[in-house]
């Protein structure tokens, strides 16, 4: 059973420059995130209002809805107790093409006979679809990461501007033919795109979902561009953090790293500097910095996937080095710092994943450990310091 009619089952472009489509975000817009939202010091802030989700439909099969789906599914029937839930999931064989199939789609119960209930869901679509205070358009359904709703044979989709349009889904050929059900009579169908699936959209990030990173569709590759952020912890006792995801070559990916280490009794650390005996803190010891070639921009106004910062220089380690590694290098950018956070862009020539060490002639005695985001070059260094 498809959630759109055929007609809009063809794939559009993915957005993959966040800065070109969002603006600024000048006030949060007070009371529109609902009851028990949570905007100050969130994980990933950024200045920006999420890009509107492209339309990215089901190609993959998954056993359990996505976080950010069941972080939707449950703050709608808190906040609108009167109505409930229809279910997330759907089994691969049943149907056609659905968002219900890969955790990504929410059928939540607000039946239009019944005035409470119709009530509460054109209240959310309204608040949803509604610019906030610095005027962003569809604020709300843009920081949730919502693709297309569809109720009372209407949908509004994210990748035709939120406008509202009749809706007849692909198994009926007459609406009068059609089964309540599949009108969405009696229930809202929410779809969300790639990115709010994962809670990786504002609305999760300031609410403290734990989110996912996001993975190009049938592959281990991280979307730079999708991702907002996604954090992997370092010991500093030398063992070596492997990320679960793989980097894509070509595509430079923005690395934010905090935390500290005690090395010996004496000496204290972090990524890209040491102290010894309260002495100021000076840059590790390092071969001689090789800078990369700089971003292609490619044709006008336009780049490809991830950050345009240009490559980080990489830097050998010595057998004096004490600091955190970037796939077999000092790549961190800047003096020492006080806050022990520095930054990194790296692009790698070939798929690869992302390994992390902090090099020590003896490491096993150490203590601490870091933390290690990539992150979208719209979330704030401050939101990353621990």
């Amino acid at each position: 059973m498809h959630d759109q009619p055929a007609t809009l089952l063809h794939s559009r472009p993915r957005a993959t420059v966040v800065a070109l489509v969002v603006v600024l975000l000048a006030a949060l817009g007070t009371g529109v995130l609902g009851p028990g939202a949570q905007r100050a010091g969130a994980l990933g802030d950024s200045p920006l209002v999420d890009a509107p989700s492209p339309y990215e439909g089901q190609t993959t099969c998954t056993k359990a809805p996505r976080p950010g789906t069941v972080a939707l599914a449950t703050w709608l029937m808190r906040t609108y107790p009167v109505t409930g839930s229809m279910g997330m999931m759907r089994a691969c064989n049943v149907g056609g093409r659905s968002e219900h199939k890969d955790g990504r789609a929410f059928d939540w119960k607000a039946d239009v006979r019944n005035k409470a209930t119709r009530h509460a869901a054109y209240d959310f679509i309204a608040k949803a679809l509604a610019p906030d205070e610095a005027g962003n358009a569809h604020a709300l359904a843009r920081r949730m990461g919502i693709m297309y709703i569809i109720y009372d044979d209407k949908i509004w989709s994210s990748y035709y501007d939120f406008a509202p349009r009749p809706y007849l889904n692909a198994g009926c050929k007459r609406l009068k033919k059609c089964s309540r059900t599949l009108r969405h009579k009696n229930h809202v169908h929410i779809s969300l795109g790639y990115a709010g699936a994962a809670a990786q959209t504002s609305w999760y990030r300031s609410r403290g979902v734990p989110s996912e990173p996001v993975l190009h569709p049938g592959t281990d590759e991280l979307d730079a561009t999708e991702t907002a952020v996604t954090a992997l912890t370092v010991p500093a006792n030398g063992a070596v953090t492997t990320s679960p995801f793989s980097l894509r070559a070509g595509v430079t990916y923005r690395l934010v790293v905090t935390g500290t280490v005690q090395y010996d009794a004496a000496g204290t650390g972090d990524a890209d500097c040491t102290s010894t005996s309260g002495a100021p803190a000076a840059l590790t010891p390092r071969g001689t910095p090789v800078s990369s070639p700089p971003t292609v921009v490619i044709g006008f106004g336009t780049w490809a996937e991830g950050s345009t910062h240009t490559p980080s220089p990489s830097a050998a380690a010595t057998t004096d080095t004490r600091g955190l590694l970037v796939n077999g290098a000092l790549r961190w950018e800047g003096d020492c710092q006080a806050d022990h956070t520095y930054e990194a862009w790296f692009r790698p020539d070939t798929k690869q994943r992302l390994q992390l060490q902090y090099a020590d002639p003896t490491p096993a005695d150490n203590t601490g450990t870091f933390t290690v985001y990539v992150a979208r070059d719209d979330i704030t260094r401050a939101s990353l310091v621990k």
